[in-house]
Protein backbone atom coordinates (compact mmCIF):
# COMPACT_ATOMS: atom_id res chain seq x y z
CA UNK A 1 0.00 0.00 0.00
CA UNK A 2 1.17 3.38 -0.81
CA UNK A 3 0.47 6.53 1.03
CA UNK A 4 0.73 10.40 0.42
CA UNK A 5 0.23 13.46 1.77
CA UNK A 6 1.62 17.00 1.30
CA UNK A 7 4.48 15.43 1.53
CA UNK A 8 5.73 11.83 -0.01
CA UNK A 9 8.87 9.81 0.26
CA UNK A 10 10.92 7.16 -1.20
CA UNK A 11 11.51 3.76 -0.19
CA UNK A 12 14.40 1.96 -2.09
CA UNK A 13 12.96 -1.65 -3.34
CA UNK A 14 11.21 -2.37 -6.79
CA UNK A 15 8.21 -0.59 -6.67
CA UNK A 16 4.44 -2.16 -6.19
CA UNK A 17 1.15 -2.18 -7.40
CA UNK A 18 -0.51 1.41 -6.81
CA UNK A 19 -2.90 1.02 -3.78
CA UNK A 20 -5.05 3.62 -1.69
CA UNK A 21 -2.86 6.28 -0.17
CA UNK A 22 -2.34 6.67 3.25
CA UNK A 23 -2.18 10.08 5.15
CA UNK A 24 -0.83 10.47 8.57
CA UNK A 25 -3.93 12.38 10.98
CA UNK A 26 -2.30 15.26 11.34
CA UNK A 27 -0.70 16.25 8.12
CA UNK A 28 1.12 13.30 6.37
CA UNK A 29 3.63 10.54 7.38
CA UNK A 30 6.81 12.55 6.99
CA UNK A 31 8.73 14.08 4.21
CA UNK A 32 11.96 12.50 3.57
CA UNK A 33 14.08 14.25 1.31
CA UNK A 34 16.57 12.70 -0.96
CA UNK A 35 18.67 15.50 -2.95
CA UNK A 36 16.14 17.66 -2.43
CA UNK A 37 13.75 16.14 -4.32
CA UNK A 38 10.46 14.52 -2.35
CA UNK A 39 9.29 11.16 -4.03
CA UNK A 40 6.98 8.45 -2.87
CA UNK A 41 7.45 5.32 -0.76
CA UNK A 42 4.88 2.10 -1.06
CA UNK A 43 3.97 0.43 2.68
CA UNK A 44 4.36 -3.32 1.88
CA UNK A 45 1.45 -5.80 3.13
CA UNK A 46 3.50 -8.44 3.17
CA UNK A 47 7.86 -9.16 3.82
CA UNK A 48 10.00 -6.63 2.21
CA UNK A 49 13.17 -8.83 1.26
CA UNK A 50 15.29 -6.00 1.00
CA UNK A 51 14.44 -4.34 4.61
CA UNK A 52 16.16 -5.50 7.88
CA UNK A 53 13.88 -8.01 9.33
CA UNK A 54 13.13 -7.82 12.87
CA UNK A 55 14.88 -9.64 15.47
CA UNK A 56 13.20 -12.62 16.84
CA UNK A 57 14.94 -12.46 19.72
CA UNK A 58 12.82 -11.85 23.08
CA UNK A 59 15.35 -9.27 25.00
CA UNK A 60 13.99 -6.32 26.00
CA UNK A 61 14.65 -3.10 28.45
CA UNK A 62 11.25 -3.63 29.96
CA UNK A 63 11.21 -5.60 33.16
CA UNK A 64 8.12 -7.13 32.05
CA UNK A 65 8.52 -7.58 28.62
CA UNK A 66 5.25 -8.01 26.09
CA UNK A 67 5.65 -11.20 24.17
CA UNK A 68 3.10 -9.40 21.57
CA UNK A 69 5.14 -6.54 21.15
CA UNK A 70 7.95 -6.33 18.00
CA UNK A 71 11.30 -6.24 19.10
CA UNK A 72 13.11 -4.48 16.33
CA UNK A 73 17.21 -5.10 15.95
CA UNK A 74 17.98 -2.58 13.16
CA UNK A 75 21.84 -3.86 12.31
CA UNK A 76 22.06 -1.05 9.88
CA UNK A 77 21.02 1.54 11.76
CA UNK A 78 23.06 0.32 15.11
CA UNK A 79 19.65 0.45 17.58
CA UNK A 80 17.40 -2.13 19.29
CA UNK A 81 13.57 -0.47 19.71
CA UNK A 82 10.32 -1.94 20.22
CA UNK A 83 6.64 -1.19 18.63
CA UNK A 84 3.32 -2.22 19.27
CA UNK A 85 1.91 -5.59 17.68
CA UNK A 86 -0.44 -4.17 15.27
CA UNK A 87 2.37 -1.81 13.47
CA UNK A 88 3.51 -2.48 10.15
CA UNK A 89 6.81 -2.25 8.78
CA UNK A 90 7.24 0.42 5.93
CA UNK A 91 10.99 -0.67 5.11
CA UNK A 92 13.26 3.00 4.78
CA UNK A 93 14.51 5.97 3.05
CA UNK A 94 16.36 9.03 3.78
CA UNK A 95 15.45 12.17 5.55
CA UNK A 96 18.08 14.75 4.51
CA UNK A 97 21.72 13.66 4.94
CA UNK A 98 20.35 10.96 7.77
CA UNK A 99 20.20 7.22 6.36
CA UNK A 100 16.83 5.81 7.21
CA UNK A 101 16.83 1.97 7.51
CA UNK A 102 13.40 1.17 9.18
CA UNK A 103 9.95 2.44 9.85
CA UNK A 104 7.34 1.12 11.36
CA UNK A 105 3.51 2.64 11.57
CA UNK A 106 0.49 2.53 13.73
CA UNK A 107 -2.46 0.65 12.71
CA UNK A 108 -4.16 2.36 9.72
CA UNK A 109 -8.18 3.47 9.74
CA UNK A 110 -10.33 5.15 7.22
CA UNK A 111 -11.56 8.51 7.25
CA UNK A 112 -14.09 10.44 4.40
CA UNK A 113 -12.72 8.09 2.37
CA UNK A 114 -8.76 7.95 2.64
CA UNK A 115 -6.54 5.69 5.05
CA UNK A 116 -4.98 7.17 7.89
CA UNK A 117 -2.50 6.56 10.79
CA UNK A 118 -1.70 8.24 13.53
CA UNK A 119 1.68 7.24 14.33
CA UNK A 120 5.21 6.50 12.44
CA UNK A 121 8.46 5.79 14.15
CA UNK A 122 11.76 5.41 12.31
CA UNK A 123 15.54 4.81 13.09
CA UNK A 124 18.46 5.55 10.80
CA UNK A 125 21.89 6.94 11.07
CA UNK A 126 25.07 8.98 10.47
CA UNK A 127 28.33 10.18 10.10
CA UNK A 128 28.33 12.83 13.34
CA UNK A 129 29.82 13.28 16.79
CA UNK A 130 26.87 15.89 18.03
CA UNK A 131 24.27 13.46 19.03
CA UNK A 132 21.75 16.31 20.13
CA UNK A 133 22.54 18.40 16.69
CA UNK A 134 21.38 14.80 14.73
CA UNK A 135 18.47 14.51 16.73
CA UNK A 136 17.31 18.02 16.56
CA UNK A 137 18.21 18.10 12.69
CA UNK A 138 15.61 15.01 11.95
CA UNK A 139 12.53 16.74 14.49
CA UNK A 140 12.89 19.75 13.20
CA UNK A 141 12.71 18.26 9.60
CA UNK A 142 9.96 15.87 10.16
CA UNK A 143 7.95 18.90 11.48
CA UNK A 144 9.01 21.40 8.67
CA UNK A 145 8.75 19.03 6.24
CA UNK A 146 6.20 16.91 7.20
CA UNK A 147 3.20 19.45 8.42
CA UNK A 148 3.62 22.45 6.21
CA UNK A 149 0.11 22.74 4.72
CA UNK A 150 -0.56 24.92 1.80
CA UNK A 151 2.90 26.65 2.28
CA UNK A 152 2.39 27.55 6.15
CA UNK A 153 4.95 25.80 8.14
CA UNK A 154 3.62 24.65 11.59
CA UNK A 155 3.92 26.49 14.70
CA UNK A 156 7.03 24.43 16.44
CA UNK A 157 8.11 24.72 20.28
CA UNK A 158 11.39 23.20 21.20
CA UNK A 159 13.11 21.29 21.07
CA UNK A 160 12.75 19.98 24.80
CA UNK A 161 16.02 18.27 25.81
CA UNK A 162 15.01 15.24 28.16
CA UNK A 163 18.10 13.91 29.03
CA UNK A 164 21.76 14.95 27.50
CA UNK A 165 25.32 13.67 28.35
CA UNK A 166 26.84 14.06 24.84
CA UNK A 167 26.45 10.09 24.08
CA UNK A 168 22.82 9.57 24.96
CA UNK A 169 20.17 12.47 23.99
CA UNK A 170 16.71 12.47 24.12
CA UNK A 171 14.36 15.43 23.17
CA UNK A 172 11.10 16.05 21.50
CA UNK A 173 9.14 19.12 19.73
CA UNK A 174 5.92 20.13 20.15
CA UNK A 175 3.85 20.69 16.24
CA UNK A 176 0.83 22.53 15.89
CA UNK A 177 -0.91 22.82 12.26
CA UNK A 178 -2.46 25.77 10.96
CA UNK A 179 -4.73 23.72 9.24
CA UNK A 180 -7.33 21.12 10.52
CA UNK A 181 -11.03 19.43 9.55
CA UNK A 182 -12.57 16.39 10.73
CA UNK A 183 -9.67 14.09 9.36
CA UNK A 184 -6.77 15.38 10.92
CA UNK A 185 -5.19 16.22 14.44
CA UNK A 186 -4.78 19.09 15.95
CA UNK A 187 -1.08 18.71 17.02
CA UNK A 188 1.78 16.26 17.18
CA UNK A 189 4.92 15.55 19.35
CA UNK A 190 8.19 14.97 17.99
CA UNK A 191 10.40 12.67 19.72
CA UNK A 192 13.63 11.79 19.51
CA UNK A 193 16.26 9.12 20.77
CA UNK A 194 20.00 9.80 19.51
CA UNK A 195 23.20 7.49 20.58
CA UNK A 196 27.21 8.13 19.96
CA UNK A 197 27.85 4.92 18.39
CA UNK A 198 31.52 4.86 17.26
CA UNK A 199 31.71 7.65 14.13
CA UNK A 200 28.32 7.86 13.83
CA UNK A 201 25.15 9.06 15.53
CA UNK A 202 22.14 6.15 15.61
CA UNK A 203 18.62 8.10 15.67
CA UNK A 204 14.93 6.88 16.35
CA UNK A 205 11.90 9.12 16.35
CA UNK A 206 8.36 8.57 16.73
CA UNK A 207 6.30 11.28 15.68
CA UNK A 208 2.42 10.65 16.87
CA UNK A 209 -0.37 13.15 16.11
CA UNK A 210 -2.37 14.01 19.26
CA UNK A 211 -6.19 14.63 19.83
CA UNK A 212 -8.81 14.79 17.00
CA UNK A 213 -11.55 12.21 16.42
CA UNK A 214 -9.17 9.16 15.84
CA UNK A 215 -6.58 9.85 18.73
CA UNK A 216 -7.32 5.75 20.04
CA UNK A 217 -6.31 4.63 16.78
CA UNK A 218 -3.02 5.40 18.21
CA UNK A 219 -0.08 5.14 20.63
CA UNK A 220 -0.99 5.56 24.36
CA UNK A 221 1.25 7.75 26.20
CA UNK A 222 2.46 4.11 28.21
CA UNK A 223 3.06 3.12 25.03
CA UNK A 224 4.60 6.04 23.79
CA UNK A 225 6.99 5.54 26.92
CA UNK A 226 7.39 2.23 26.25
CA UNK A 227 9.21 2.62 22.61
CA UNK A 228 10.85 5.28 23.64
CA UNK A 229 12.37 4.01 26.88
CA UNK A 230 12.84 0.77 24.56
CA UNK A 231 15.39 2.53 22.18
CA UNK A 232 19.14 1.30 23.20
CA UNK A 233 22.37 0.07 21.05
CA UNK A 234 21.91 -3.52 20.90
Amino acid sequence: MSYTGLGVYQQQPPKRPNRAPLWIALAVVVVLVVGGVVTAIAMNSGDDPAAPRPSTSASSTSSTPDPDWQPVDDSQAGLFYEVPPSWKSTGGGASGRIRLTTSYVSRPFTCQGRSMIQAQSMAGSVIDDDAEGVATELVKRIAADGYTIADVPPEVTGPTVETGDGEVVRLSVEVTTKSANACYAPKATISAVALRNGPKVSVFALNVAEGGPHVAEGPSEDDVRRILESVRLP
